[in-house]
């Protein structure tokens, strides 16, 4: 090494050690005078700055740990009888009838109202075991005006809470309305979760059939109110018999039944509706709800918890990710921090946020697609052995 070159070096090198330099610090020193454009020395080899980025995290740091579990339960399996709480008899059966206006429509010189009133009757006498069986009316008061509809679109009423059974006052309750007014089907549904709420329901064997001959005419979302329903505490499973619709009634009743995990049903005059409520259909469609309950529970559940544990990562990655950048901020400003410290501490808070929420997003979505496509289908198979169980069903009745 040339003289001039070896005395520059030691004066580089004494005039460190006079102020307290380190090995690594000289060694920075003397590369950066000998080559200014070389790399800096990666941050992370750097105790001193790991120390300051460590500090933050004791003081601003999250605990992950505290974040739920997601959870991927596999649909339950439903047996013949009593599977998973959902019997061939239900234990709390909610029937719930349109009485608006276009009940008024008569079949064979009689309403319509009338004839699914029988229907009702027949079916909730066929009802096997304990059950319980609530009625709610809506659609029964105000008219067909627009004056009329405030009042209409309110009208939705549990004529027959849940209680053990009186076919006298059970009779007497479904008999004691006219068609009149409007349709607000989606209130209905809000409110049927209160009814089951208020008889005491749990988790198991709750069903709800829904009577209607038209769409929602009260300007709510009867698709959205039908699945919290169903991916509510006490799963409510939601099947719905469209009575003599149009198409763009069966179009929108058919969505309610998916979106609450049951079925749709289309009846176009009395005797489809007897069919369809006899007590060989309503065992069918026990085991067909059961299925697809089974199928949707299990999706909700699984969207559900991870959506929970990923909203909790998020939260904290990005509050601890949010205090550190605020307090190497606040640090650098009143001279507690070098720029060279912000930055690394910034960087390193940014890439353990981002480890933490980018895994988390990727397992979310690949668990959630992964169990709606076994809810699709769990949801096709039930639909095919119920089609093919209900029309041996007719055929025997025939025979």
């Amino acid at each position: 090494m040339p003289r001039n070159a070896r005395h520059l070096l030691a004066l580089v090198i004494a005039a460190c050690l006079s102020a307290g330099c380190s090995r690594t610090d000289t060694a920075d020193t003397a590369a950066s005078s000998a080559t200014p454009d070389a790399p800096a020395a990666a941050a992370t080899d750097d105790p001193a700055l790991r120390s300051y980025y460590d500090g933050l995290v004791a003081t601003h740091g999250e605990d992950i740990a505290t974040c739920p579990q997601a959870e991927s339960p596999d649909a339950q399996a439903c047996a013949d009888e009593d599977v998973a709480g959902l019997p061939a008899a239900p234990r709390r059966v909610l029937l719930m009838l349109d009485a608006s206006g276009s009940m008024a429509g008569r079949q064979g010189g009689e309403t319509k109202l009338v004839i699914a009133q029988d229907a009702l009757l027949d079916f909730a006498r066929r009802i096997e075991g304990d059950a319980q069986v609530a009625l709610r009316v809506y659609g029964h008061r105000g008219g067909n005006r627009e004056q009329d509809k405030p009042e209409s679109c309110r009208a939705t009423e549990l004529v027959q809470p849940f209680a053990p059974r009186d076919p006298a006052a059970f009779e007497t309750a479904v008999r004691a309305f006219q068609p009149s007014g409007f349709t607000p089907i989606a209130a209905s549904l809000q409110a049927a979760a209160r009814d089951f709420a208020d008889g005491g329901a749990n988790a198991d064997g709750n069903v709800v059939y829904l009577v209607s001959d038209g769409i929602e005419t009260c300007d709510g979302d009867p698709v959205a109110a039908a699945r919290a329903l169903q991916a509510s505490d006490i799963g409510v499973v939601v099947n719905v018999i469209g009575f003599d619709v149009d198409a763009q009634a069966e179009q929108q009743l058919r969505s309610v039944a998916e979106a609450g995990g049951g079925e749709y049903l289309a009846a176009q005059n009395r005797a489809d509706l007897n069919a369809l409520l006899n007590r060989r259909l309503a065992a069918i469609s026990a085991r067909f709800n059961c299925r697809i309950g089974a199928a949707s529970t299990a999706y909700n559940r699984t969207v559900g918890t991870h959506a929970e544990r990923y909203n909790c990562l998020v939260d904290k990655a990005s509050a601890e990710f949010n205090a550190i950048v605020s307090a190497t901020s606040a640090d650098y400003n009143t001279g507690r921090a070098t720029s060279e410290q912000r930055s690394y501490a910034n960087d390193q808070a940014s890439a353990k946020r981002d480890g933490i929420i980018e895994p988390a997003k990727a397992e979310r979505d690949a668990t959630v697609s992964r169990s709606s496509n076994a809810r699709d289908a769990g949801v096709d198979a039930a639909q095919t052995d119920r089609e093919a169980a209900t029309q041996d069903a007719r055929d025997g009745d025939t025979r």
